[in-house]
């Protein structure tokens, strides 16, 4: 068994900003399968860096800018670990969307330099609370630590909890999220709605590339990506969600999850209740629903619950 003070658990956005927040740096656990894992609302990229690294770093300004009151959100952005570009130009409908990049202006991507050599590939597969510790039973070791931070995709993360016998098949999982469409440019409610333009050569990538390297500035486009205002609430039971059955395209899966609860109380509070030496952040700690992208909001639940 190999003992670690610290584990961080995942490679995502959330991974990447807690690491940068925490002077005390933990080592980072993260599988790289690079898989793809569904399951009703859920879709989850199994490799290094996760969701973050498929979905292109949108970010919505006017929420960005009511966080930097925040000291520890704004402390975050005064790292310059990524830089905000406008990716509609100014006289556009649409400018409150901005996108992260790194220091070449390429979208941000999440690479295994960025946790500063503290990364082990190593897939973890179930935890067992201790007295005094946390174990983690991976692929290739056994890990023991006093503190955990789980900062994977929301279905791993009830997977972890389900392999882990934390949960079980009778458990009700529930969550907020809202429908993702595409819609033709004419008519619309920007007031109600949440849209980015989606020009075509974009759309192309994103099916047949499935990665865009940076984005050129337009002022509009034909067809918008829309975000519904309204928000669905979601129950399923653990038993059916862990069937991993999805008939849904991953354009039109959903919006993103947030407000995760287990039997009607939220995940952050369940974990707690279990142990005080795990804490969790993802989309389904965000509290609240909100139409469009949830980057700034993961950030800004980190700084507020660190």
């Amino acid at each position: 068994m190999i003992y670690i003070k610290n584990i961080l658990l995942g490679s995502g956005m959330s991974s990447f900003v807690y690491f940068h927040i925490k002077k005390g740096k933990p080592k980072v656990l993260t599988g790289d399968q690079k898989k793809i894992l569904k399951s009703k609302n859920f879709y989850e990229f199994e490799g290094l860096g996760g969701n973050s690294n498929i979905w292109g770093g949108y970010i919505n300004f006017s929420r960005h800018k009511r966080f930097l009151k925040n000291r520890n959100y704004k402390k975050l952005f005064e790292k310059r670990l990524f830089k905000i570009q406008n990716i509609f130009s100014e006289n556009s409908h649409f400018s409150n969307t901005c996108n992260l990049v790194d220091k070449n202006d390429n979208i941000f991507r999440i690479k295994k330099e960025n946790f500063k050599n503290k990364a082990l590939l190593n897939k973890v597969r179930k935890i067992n609370i201790k007295k005094n510790k946390i174990e983690l039973v991976s692929d290739k070791e056994i890990y023991s630590t006093e503190t955990l931070t789980l900062c994977i995709g929301n279905l791993n993360l009830i997977k972890l909890l389900y392999n882990s016998e934390i949960i079980d098949s009778r458990d009700i999982i529930s969550f907020e999220d809202g429908n993702c469409t595409y819609v033709p440019n004419l008519l619309i409610d920007k007031k109600k709605n949440y849209f980015i333009p989606m020009p075509l050569f974009y759309i192309f990538e994103k099916l047949f590339r499935r990665k865009s390297k940076n984005y050129k500035s337009v002022k509009s486009s034909l067809i918008l990506q829309k975000f519904s205002s309204k928000t669905k609430n979601i129950e399923i039971s653990c038993k059916e969600l862990m069937k991993m059955k999805s008939y849904k395209l991953r354009f039109f899966l959903s919006n993103h999850i947030a407000n995760l609860r287990i039997n009607n109380e939220p995940v952050r509070k369940f974990i707690s209740k279990k142990s005080k030496k795990i804490n969790i952040f993802c989309s389904g700690t965000v509290n609240k629903y909100i139409p469009g992208p949830i980057i700034q909001d993961l950030i800004f639940d980190i700084a507020t619950n660190n």
